[in-house]
């Protein structure tokens, strides 16, 4: 009784150095805003050969530019609980001949993509996946919905191209913590409850890669000490010339 006793203590003191940092642990938002400083492109009727990749709000926003946290290899980042209520299942849509949303990303480690065809015609999807394996092989017949699962990160986003429609691209980001945004139409992304402490971020647009949208940020890194409560980059303005061709 009394070794079972001293095992029980020993089980609990365990326990308790588990779960004790992650309660102790603090937690920070991190914000910002793109706005693009020259003038808007001229809406125009989409052609469905012709995908739109630098899309612009009323304001000037960027949209769809990727926001994560970059982890070191040997790196460990404590969860929020919070992100742990999130859906198994990401979902990318075949919808009127175009991807929709047209980017997305996906926390490996409890997600999985799930590639919806709403349309009335065939779709067959290919996921570009540098890391992961994807059998290239066309299926025997069409169907409207398929399943993949991601066994580990990728670096950078991926694209999902429709291999009967060319111009359908989406682009997904795998990565194994769920520490990562992207921005709406107004150019403004929050990434939600991020440990307290030093990390580097990514910002990544499909038009160029690497957004270097200030001198310092070198290939599109950002050093950010999180604290506790709200962190606000403010407003990044991104210049025309960064999508010019070289």
């Amino acid at each position: 009784m009394k070794y079972l006793s001293l095992f029980c203590l020993v089980l609990l003191g365990l326990l308790l150095h588990a779960v004790l940092p992650l309660q102790a642990a603090e937690w920070g938002n991190l914000s910002g805003q793109f706005i693009y400083t020259g003038n808007p492109p001229n809406p125009k009727t989409v052609k469905l050969t012709k995908d739109q990749s630098l899309v612009i709000g009323k304001n000037g926003g960027l949209k769809n530019i990727f926001i994560f946290l970059k982890k070191k290899k040997s790196q460990e980042i404590n969860i929020h609980p919070s992100y742990y209520q999130l859906p198994k299942k990401v979902s990318l849509f075949h919808q009127n001949s175009i991807y929709e949303p047209h980017i997305l990303g996906l926390w490996h480690k409890h997600q999985e993509l799930v590639v919806i065809n709403k349309d009335p015609h065939d779709h067959i999807v290919h996921i570009h996946a540098r890391k992961n394996y994807f059998p290239g092989t066309l299926p025997k017949k069409i169907i409207k919905q398929r399943t993949f699962r991601f066994q580990t990160s990728e670096i950078y986003p991926i694209p999902v191209k429709c291999i009967i429609h060319p111009w359908e691209t989406a682009y997904l980001l795998v990565l194994d913590h769920p520490y990562f945004s992207s921005t709406d139409e107004t150019g403004a992304f929050t990434i939600k409850n991020l440990p307290v402490g030093d990390f580097q971020f990514r910002i990544w647009h499909e038009k160029v890669g690497h957004l270097l949208a200030k001198e310092e940020w070198e290939r599109g890194r950002i050093k950010i000490k999180i604290k506790t409560g709200k962190n606000d980059l403010g407003v990044i303005k991104v210049s025309p010339k960064l999508f010019e061709k070289k």
